[in-house]
């Protein structure tokens, strides 16, 4: 995915060695708040103080916002993923984490990207390699609050690593050994080009400050059954490759494009393609790129990854399934 690089190595390297100066870590984990770690019938409460008397580490780290921006390095005190998955019987490369936050904000990582299998970045936000960093529950940080913590990380234990802000989950209140899940991309070509990954879309959907928060869809299925699905507006993904971005590299929805008039065209694993017009696309959050059914991540085979479902689409026709790519085509 294409980053927006706003930070020069002279500064960040400025950052981190005031970070390093300070030698104190400001922000710490409120001892009112717990972290509940579940796998099965097995279930353990942590606080702050739990924490500490583990086998906590000190970690520098900076995360990459979807404006580009880099925020940090900071230095973290945390927790290794697995240290706190063993106390509830660890997890098997069949399983994954799902992550919920104080105020309902929910992820689920995969077992490689608990693994560290994530893309990581240099100083400047340009793409290094995948891998290479470590899962912490941090406690601790001289960049975070009590707001914020304890806040799950991705670090190297002896050098500062860039990773995706999405990864990031604050306000950490439960994690949960759940079955697995598998990840995917999704291709994004238009004005722009972008990559869209599950746990991306999925921050998309469920995040509560968004202006844009995840929609449900009751759909009547073909045997005269009805499904709930649960996605974002097909328009918030538009956004990304349309060339709308605000001067500080948040993605805005390019409204005047939309009223002159393109084509959105999805396109299948097998390469079948669905055209939606701009205009009933344009901010209609009747017309949705679903990832979930009735509770469960759509399945591989047969509907996923995304499925465009909603009351606005011209026909049953239109709801394509395993979507794979999503094109803007006449702007």
């Amino acid at each position: 995915m294409k980053k927006r690089a706003l930070f020069t190595t002279a500064i960040l390297t400025i950052t981190m060695i005031a970070v390093l100066a300070a030698g104190v870590l400001a922000g710490t984990m409120s001892p009112t708040d717990v972290v509940t770690l579940v796998s099965g019938s097995n279930s353990v409460v942590l606080t702050a103080g739990d924490l500490a008397n583990m086998n906590a580490v000190e970690v520098q780290a900076a995360f990459l916002r979807t404006t580009g921006r880099i925020e940090g390095p900071a230095v973290y005190k945390g927790v290794p993923l697995d240290d706190l998955l063993s106390k509830v019987g660890g997890m098997s490369a069949a399983q994954a984490i799902r992550v919920t936050s104080r105020d309902g904000y929910a992820m689920t990582y995969s077992y490689s990207q608990t693994r560290g299998s994530v893309l990581t970045y240099d100083n400047e936000g340009n793409v290094s390699k995948v891998g290479g960093v470590e899962m912490f529950l941090a406690f601790e940080s001289t960049r975070d609050g009590a707001d914020s913590l304890p806040r799950l990380i991705l670090a190297h234990r002896d050098n500062v690593v860039v990773t995706d802000g999405h990864y990031w989950a604050k306000q950490v209140a439960s994690i949960e050994v759940v079955p697995g899940v598998e990840d995917w991309v999704i291709k994004l070509n238009g004005i722009e080009q972008a990559d869209l990954d599950r746990s991306a879309f999925e921050s998309i959907v469920t995040c509560p400050d968004t202006p844009h928060p995840g929609v449900k869809v009751t759909v009547e299925e073909k045997d005269g059954s009805t499904s709930t699905y649960v996605g974002a507006p097909l328009w918030v993904i538009v956004s990304m490759i349309d060339g709308g971005d605000a001067p500080g590299g948040h993605y805005m929805f390019n409204d005047d494009l939309a009223a002159q008039g393109y084509t959105v065209r999805l396109v299948a694993v097998d390469g079948t393609t669905v055209d939606i017009d701009s205009k009933l696309m344009a901010r209609n959050d009747d017309v949705v790129l679903a990832y979930v059914k009735n509770g469960q991540e759509l399945p591989m085979d047969s509907e996923g990854p995304l499925r465009l479902v909603g009351s606005a689409l011209p026909s049953r026709r239109d709801s394509l399934k395993q979507i794979v790519e999503i094109q803007l085509v006449g702007f």
